[in-house]
């Protein structure tokens, strides 16, 4: 009796594991094909690309390579001996202008005081024109002064805001042309995620819904917000002819694929701090209005490593 009632235990036991792995096995699949997640996702943030606004040999490079840095800090130094010179030039030619304005104003004053009594209209005209050149003269040599400081100026190159700098070529003793880029900036706290949902799992898709976002090969979930859902995107069986007329590719496919539509997806702040390099892939699941537990159950194990592998 007592070997019966264990049989029947190990039974009902059995059956028990299997009705819980087929509703795992069925929530899963419903998980698989309607729910809107996609393995095809990137990393991305804001850069920027750092480039000189003059040209010259490169005296300091103090920073290193996929360094921190806070916004304002110098990022390299241009020989600036030779923008000195440029403003010197410029505030001597602003000086000599300035005094020669003085003159032609005390002068063309004495002919307007003295009047036609004393010397002709033409006179006291020609004076005054004299006076408007030299003005326009000083005008000209103060805007090429202002240019010759903001020269100097940004012979030092600094980070436009908090971030890190990447890719960093250049260093101290090379000549860097203006225009050319030197660095990369990425700039913290603006790290988002671009997932390619399919067209079939964008409805019920809304800006502020939350994200769950895993890196390719982590166990780390991090978190985020949907952004916005691009608004169009390229369409390869339509091009322009030689007219202008729209021409359409007459190959119907018995299997057609969704389209993928790129969602930006914000991350958290606490996510930000610590973020992974952009550019680097991983798995997106949109939870809806609010998250899910933190912790994972078997069963929400059993629906990553579909996910994963599926």
């Amino acid at each position: 009796m007592k070997t019966f009632s264990l049989k029947i235990t190990r039974i009902a036991i059995t059956l028990i594991l299997i009705l819980l792995a087929a509703m795992a096995v069925f929530k899963a699949w419903v998980f698989y094909t309607e729910s809107p997640w996609t393995r095809d996702a990137k990393f991305s943030a804001d850069i920027v690309a750092i480039a000189p606004d003059v040209s010259g040999l490169l005296t300091e490079v103090p920073v290193t390579d996929n360094q921190l840095v806070k916004q304002g800090q110098v990022l390299f130094v241009i020989d600036p001996t030779r923008y000195q010179q440029a403003l010197a030039q410029a505030n001597a030619d602003v000086a000599y202008y300035q005094a020669l304005t003085a003159e032609k104003q005390r002068e063309a004053g004495r002919r307007v005081h003295l009047g036609i009594k004393a010397m002709s209209q033409e006179e006291i005209d020609q004076s005054s024109n004299v006076l408007q050149t030299v003005q326009q003269q000083l005008a000209k040599a103060i805007a090429v002064r202002d240019l010759a400081k903001l020269d100097l100026e940004r012979t030092t190159v600094r980070a436009p805001a908090d971030g890190w700098v990447t890719n960093l070529n250049v260093h101290a003793g090379e000549f860097i042309n203006r225009g050319a880029t030197a660095v990369a900036l990425v700039k913290k706290n603006t790290f988002y995620i671009i997932a390619y949902l399919e067209e079939t799992k964008l409805n019920g898709l809304n800006k502020g819904d939350r994200a769950e976002i895993t890196p390719l090969g982590s166990n780390r979930i991090m978190r985020g917000t949907v952004d916005s859902v691009a608004a169009a995107v390229n369409n390869n069986s339509s091009s322009v002819n030689s007219k202008g007329l729209a021409s359409i590719d007459s190959n119907l496919e018995w299997v057609r694929l969704a389209q993928r539509v790129p969602v930006k997806i914000i991350l958290d702040e606490l996510d930000q701090q610590n973020p992974y390099p952009a550019g680097t892939t991983a798995t997106v699941v949109i939870t809806g209005k609010s998250d899910r537990a933190t912790s994972r159950s078997p069963l929400s194990r059993l629906m990553h490593r579909l996910r994963e592998f599926g």
